[in-house]
């Protein structure tokens, strides 16, 4: 089939810079939602706080009114410049609207600030529904006030007012149109207490104009106040601290060890890098050698940095940024300033806080042993994994322990049962095409309080795993054998128990599994009331209670699944009448609580069975 080329010069076409903007978002400020609108207020703050870097005024005002989503960003530095040029433009117009027109282009007037060419605010101005600038000088002020980009007013004026720029902004709904907009002063708030660690002399002040309340962020000792009001768990007295310089750039550091994970904070003119680049390449490089020199070992740097917070702060007259958003920094200078200010820092805490040191150097050394038993035990994952892999090969999965479903797939369940004598029962019992049984002998391995190694090396956990077929760091949920995993226990403490066990194995190994709702206690009853040829089921003694006087037929008390009988189980357990088939949801709270009750930690357990327990009642 012949294919007709039909472009040709007709299909170029040619978009002005407002046009662009407002078509192409996504190339400007990143994206067309809410995202987009929240670096539209970054561009913005960027001005101002470029003018408190540059020495000109110590306080920004920031008013948000939520209902509307309009934002008011007011600084005390110089003012915009503002009038009209003999050829008849109006500058100040010409700096919101009209591309490659600023400050930042000449040499002394900018210096060590964000901007590449000042494009990010006239983004703002041609994507905003209503956009609204005053500038005052010197006793002047002007004012422009454009709608969807379009001037349409503009006025000069006397005023009292103090020099400065007020930016005053609502995005277009039309222009981020990949969500609704809408802005959090809660979150404006966390963002402006970050970047106030970098301005050390410089106040903000927040503002909700729907509410009415007001926040302050002001940051006396600058990044360090960052390090010490975010790590919450040092394990070192001191926040390490050095600066560097070269020509006009300057960079400094701050960093602490503490008990959690790597991380670093890279900032250039007050903006996050949150991709870091050339900074930390240099830190990254410097911290493993230079530490390596001092200890006279050989680590690796990842697990030297393990438990590192460290924040780079840059001040550069020319930045080169990867891209508009400013996400990663790219100056070569940068990566060498970087590598001497880790390097000394280092060198300075080895010396003046030598105990401190020691400290890291011992928590460095436990880190790399960890690492290797880590390693040890991942390699038993990948075998505990292959022999799930060549379980789900042979078709049918052969085990004494496991009598399968006759369909399986999304809508089968496979129940969790305590031993032979529960199995034999519950086989008779169950709707054999739907449920399969899985014994479990005794209490399996803790998952939350063993090592990986110990885990994957359990019998019972890879019998699980296997009947399931969950791959542990490879779950997928279109492969699974059950699409539903059923406890299905003694009715006491010691079939709660190891329902808890369950339960933290999959938290441990396949929490996706929980969250997707699929994990579910079946419940056995703990009395049945036989009366004539009706029965009734009770579930836990409170309920048996209730009705404990008004009961005239036989009574037994279910000591475990095994002292069913087969119609028992099959009507209290599988008919719609009874059957109490739980789902276990899935919270951050109950998740927290479970790693109280089975972790390695015993102060949060000690502290739960004081406060939950009579011991009045278990002393009787």
């Amino acid at each position: 089939m012949e294919r007709k080329n039909n472009y040709g010069i007709d299909d170029i076409k040619s978009l002005s810079f407002k046009e662009g903007v407002r078509t192409r978002i996504q190339m400007y400020l990143g994206s067309a939602d809410n995202e987009g609108t929240y670096q539209a207020f970054k561009e913005i703050i960027n001005n101002a706080t470029d003018e408190a870097l540059c020495g000109y005024g110590n306080q920004i005002d920031i008013s948000v009114d939520e209902d509307n989503n309009t934002i008011e960003v007011q600084d005390y530095g110089r003012g915009v410049p503002f009038g009209i040029r003999e050829n008849g433009e109006n500058v100040l117009v010409s700096i919101y609207s009209k591309s490659h027109t600023g400050g930042k282009f000449e040499e002394g007037v900018y210096k060590n600030v964000s901007g590449l060419n000042g494009i990010g605010a006239k983004c703002v101005c041609l994507s905003s529904n209503d956009f609204v600038v005053e500038s005052c000088r010197d006793g002047k002020m002007a004012k422009a006030i454009f709608f969807k980009g379009d001037l349409i007013d503009y006025h000069e004026c006397p005023t009292k007012h103090a020099n400065g720029t007020c930016v005053r902004f609502t995005p277009d709904p039309e222009v981020f149109k990949d969500e609704p907009i809408h802005y959090s002063f809660q979150r404006i708030c966390e963002d402006i207490k970050n970047i106030s660690y970098l301005y050390s002399g410089i106040t903000f002040n927040l503002y909700n104009s729907n509410t009415g309340e007001k926040i302050t962020h002001y940051a006396k000792n600058g990044i360090i106040d960052f390090v010490k009001d975010n790590l919450k768990d040092p394990i070192h007295s001191h926040i390490i601290h050095e600066t560097v310089t070269d020509g006009t750039d300057k960079l400094e550091i701050a960093f602490q060890w503490g008990s959690k994970h790597e991380t670093s904070y890279v900032f250039v003119n007050g903006l996050r890098c949150p991709e870091g680049g050339s900074p930390i390449t240099g830190a990254k490089m410097a911290i493993t050698r230079t530490f390596n020199t001092l200890t006279g070992e050989t680590y690796d740097g990842e697990l030297i940095r393990t438990n590192l917070f460290y924040v780079i702060n840059c001040s550069v007259a020319q930045p080169s940024f990867a891209n508009q958003t400013k996400t990663k920094i790219n100056n070569a200078n940068l990566r060498a300033m970087a590598s001497t200010a880790f390097s000394n820092a280092l060198k300075m805490m080895e010396k003046a806080y030598r105990d401190e040191f020691a400290t890291v150097a011992n928590l460095v050394k436990r880190v790399t042993k960890a690492d290797a038993a880590a390693e040890k035990a991942r390699k038993q994952a990948l075998e505990t994994t292959k022999d799930i892999e060549r379980n789900q090969k042979r078709k049918v999965f052969q085990s004494d322990k496991l009598k399968d479903a006759e369909y399986l797939g999304p809508n089968s369940t496979l129940l969790i049962v305590e031993g032979n004598s529960a199995m034999g029962g519950m086989a008779q019992a169950r709707d054999y095409k739907k449920y399969g049984l899985l014994a479990i002998r005794g209490k399996i391995i803790n998952c939350l309080s063993n090592s990986e190694e110990d885990i994957y090396q359990n019998e019972e956990i890879k019998l699980l795993l296997s009947a399931m077929n969950i791959i542990p760091g490879r779950y997928d949920a279109s492969k699974l054998r059950y699409g539903k995993l059923g406890i299905c226990v003694d009715a006491d403490s010691d079939g709660y128990h190891i329902g808890l066990l369950i339960m933290s194995a999959l938290t441990y190994l396949a929490p996706e599994f929980i969250k997707e709702g699929r994990l579910y206690w079946l419940r056995s009853p703990l009395w049945v009331v036989s009366t004539g040829k009706k029965r009734s089921y009770y579930f836990d003694d409170d309920e048996f209670n209730v009705v404990r006087g008004q009961i005239k037929g036989e009574i037994k008390r279910c000591k475990g699944l095994g002292t069913l009988e087969p119609e028992e189980a099959q009507e209290s357990m599988f008919t719609d009448e009874f059957q109490r088939f739980e789902q276990m949801e899935y919270s951050p709270e109950a998740i927290d609580l479970l790693y109280d009750l089975m972790g390695t930690d015993i102060v949060p357990r000690r502290d739960f069975i004081f406060n939950n327990v009579d011991f009045t009642e278990v002393a009787e």
